[in-house]
């Protein structure tokens, strides 16, 4: 057993001394490492994984609204059944029911309206671009608000030049810039102890051009913050996406117009836009 012991040793070490040294991998590509170049271009830094985070979460709350909003809309129908069910029964019998059943069938159908812009907004589809009176759009939008104002007790008084040309654009796509505009200034004007106001207005700034000034008496923009105000997912909210003014610049811009902001002189910011205005004559 020694003996062939000895022999295999001897063997195992000539076998050893024929080997040549070989470079590890040499003239084999090791196909589970990448490239340099290329794992410099695929790493995620802290800041695109935030945004790969915030991007996914607003993934998320879309799927969620719409649910939402479908499940909202079978109740409301059925209220809206009852309480009409209810007038008819009633005839002309109980006035002050009647009143209330009134009530009940026009907050139903208030919030069955809130249900289809939620409905809107969140569709997805080429932009329906038409003649729009940017005046009307702009007292639709500040009807849609006007609850909520009066709970956070902010008033919000209209200027509007009169026979403006009408623009072109997405309806729905510039309500919800005034939308995030107006909701901007009410976030401002939280904590506020005096007057709390938004001023909406608009002139023509020349024959080609419309402008439209949103303005609040809140706690104004550090200057820091303004070169970043219109970036994506930059926010100073604790709670807060970041999203609202870059997409209201986005959308403005598709509307080639310009959105800047600017603070007042005494206090609280101005958001002005511009929109081109339409060439061919009103509807």
């Amino acid at each position: 057993i020694r003996k062939n012991r000895k022999i295999s040793d001897s063997r195992r070490e000539k076998t050893q001394e024929k080997r040549l040294p070989v470079e590890k991998n040499a003239g084999k590509p090791d196909l589970f490492k990448r490239p340099k170049s290329s794992q410099k271009s695929n790493a995620l830094t802290p800041k695109n994984q935030s945004q790969v985070f915030q991007l996914t979460r607003v993934g998320k709350l879309t799927e969620f609204v719409s649910s939402l909003t479908h499940e909202i809309s079978q109740p409301l129908t059925a209220i809206l059944s009852y309480a009409q069910a209810a007038k008819r029964m009633l005839g002309g019998r109980e006035p002050k029911v009647q009143e209330i059943l009134q009530y009940i069938i026009n907050d139903d159908l208030r919030a069955a309206e809130v249900i289809q812009r939620f409905r809107t907004l969140l569709k997805t589809g080429e932009s329906e671009i038409n003649p729009l009176d940017i005046n009307a759009l702009i007292d639709e939008t500040v009807l849609f608000i006007a609850v909520d104002a009066k709970v956070r007790n902010i008033s919000i008084k209209i200027e509007l030049e009169r026979n403006l040309p009408f623009i072109r654009g997405d309806r729905i796509q510039l309500q919800q810039v005034f939308l995030n505009l107006i909701s901007n200034s009410f976030d401002a004007l939280e904590g506020i102890p005096f007057i709390r106001e938004i001023f909406i207005r608009t002139f023509l700034k020349n024959t080609e051009t419309i402008q439209v000034e949103v303005t609040d008496t809140g706690c104004g923009i550090p200057k820091h913050n303004i070169s970043n105000l219109f970036a994506r997912f930059f926010t100073t909210k604790t709670d807060g996406l970041g999203l609202g003014l870059y997409i209201s610049r986005a959308i403005v811009e598709m509307h080639e117009g310009v959105l800047n902001v600017k603070n007042n002189a005494a206090r609280g910011v101005t958001f002005y836009f511009t929109l081109p205005a339409s060439k061919k004559a009103n509807p």
